[in-house]
């Protein structure tokens, strides 16, 4: 498992950091940069579904994660391949499709192995992936200044074989969700929301936090770049906020046994909010990059937050496609609004007026938390995760300085 995290971090870094400065390289515009990245989101609203379901009911987690990974690979290298805003967004379309077979499922295959008791270690084991990334990013960003931001793609593309190579460590699944247990013709999909009608709630909120988030973040490398900054600046930025995930994450089981899951979701939308907000009103790059350390706070706190959530929720036999279905929503349906109309915004209305939506998109969604999952479950603070010791085995080293 720590195998899996390790080598995911390197992707996630080779990515979503640079990938409005690579498609920048490409010759495209900021409203060109956003439809790419609502072409990308459609695949994950079309595809994660899909994926979910056949991980549960058919082929098994490990085996879509594999194929996934290898796909990945193959359309990042045809992206960096192609040319012009149409065959860009078209090998983006395939590549996001690819992608979303890998997170989901290597958060499903974590759960199973933790178990309901150890549930609440997740954030403990997830934060091996943080501390690749922070290395990543900063490796990265110091490599793209000083050969050019093309080579980000086969940088992408090789993480994805190692991850591809790693999976054959992890013990082959088989399939446990039968269609008696519900959902009808939707498959896996309809148990979901047959085992938990909250989920419907869970799912607006996602959907309010990360719109907000993809329109803050897809822009700001662009916002760091148009100051005066750099690829190496924006590494430094996004390695910071992958350092402070790290011991943010092995506290998470803490910080959810003291205040419950709810009130530690509504906390990361306020981060997030206050965030974005600074991001806009800052002209320094130096500072804006400094401030990326925010980003990381808040997301261990909804990221580990929200996969425990799932895990509350549904029965294992559910887990990779309750954690498909909110990254459906989260980073599919989010970018087609937050980085579709986000381009836009930043190019006609200014930074400071797409900033000041994404901070009050992300507010909004913690109101909708609050309510959605005020549940004694999911609402009061899991003190019974005091009496299950944490396992030292899976917790990541200190981060670096």
């Amino acid at each position: 498992m720590r195998g899996l995290f390790l080598t995911f971090g390197f992707v996630v870094a080779a990515f979503f950091p640079f990938l409005a400065l690579y498609l920048d390289g490409k010759g495209l515009s900021e409203s060109d940069i956003g439809l790419v990245i609502a072409a990308m989101a459609v695949a994950r609203v079309v595809l994660n579904p899909l994926w979910g379901h056949l991980s549960d009911s058919t082929i098994g987690r490990r085996t879509a994660l594999q194929i996934g990974a290898f796909l990945s690979a193959v359309f990042g290298l045809v992206l960096a391949a192609v040319d012009g805003v149409g065959p860009i967004a078209a090998a983006g379309f395939l590549l996001a499709g690819a992608m979303v077979s890998t997170g989901p499922n290597i958060d499903a295959i974590t759960l199973e192995h933790l178990g309901a008791e150890r549930m609440s270690d997740y954030g403990r084991v997830r934060s091996w992936e943080s501390f690749t990334y922070a290395i990543g990013c900063l490796t990265l960003g110091w490599t793209f200044e000083q050969a050019g931001i093309g080579w980000a793609m086969p940088a992408y593309a090789l993480a994805c074989v190692l991850v591809f190579a790693w999976s054959f460590a992890v013990p082959r699944d088989t399939p446990r969700h039968e269609a008696a247990s519900g959902g009808g013709r939707l498959g896996t999909v309809g148990a979901v929301f047959h085992h938990a009608p909250r989920f419907w709630g869970f799912l607006a909120a996602l959907f309010l936090v990360w719109t907000g988030f993809n329109a803050a973040w897809n822009f700001i490398a662009l916002k760091i770049v148009s100051e005066g900054g750099g690829p190496l600046l924006v590494g430094i930025g996004t390695a910071a906020g992958g350092l402070i995930e790290v011991p943010m994450m092995r506290s998470s089981s803490r910080l959810q046994a003291r205040l419950g899951l709810r009130r530690v979701y509504v906390l990361g939308c306020a981060v997030y909010a206050t965030g974005f907000l600074l991001w806009g009103s800052v002209s320094s790059p130096t500072i804006v990059s400094l401030l990326t350390v925010l980003e990381g706070v808040a997301f261990s706190m909804l990221f580990t937050t929200g996969v425990v959530v799932v895990g509350r929720l549904l029965p294992s036999s559910l887990y990779s496609t309750g954690n498909s279905v909110a990254q459906m929503v989260g980073f599919g349906l989010g970018p087609i609004i937050g980085a579709g109309i986000g381009g836009f915004v930043y190019e006609h209305l200014g930074t400071m007026t797409l900033y000041a939506g994404a901070s009050a998109l992300a507010l909004s969604g913690g109101v909708v938390a609050w309510f959605a999952l005020r549940t004694p479950e999911l609402d009061r603070p899991l003190t019974e995760a005091d009496d299950v010791p944490a396992d030292p085995s899976i917790a990541p080293p200190e981060p670096l300085g």
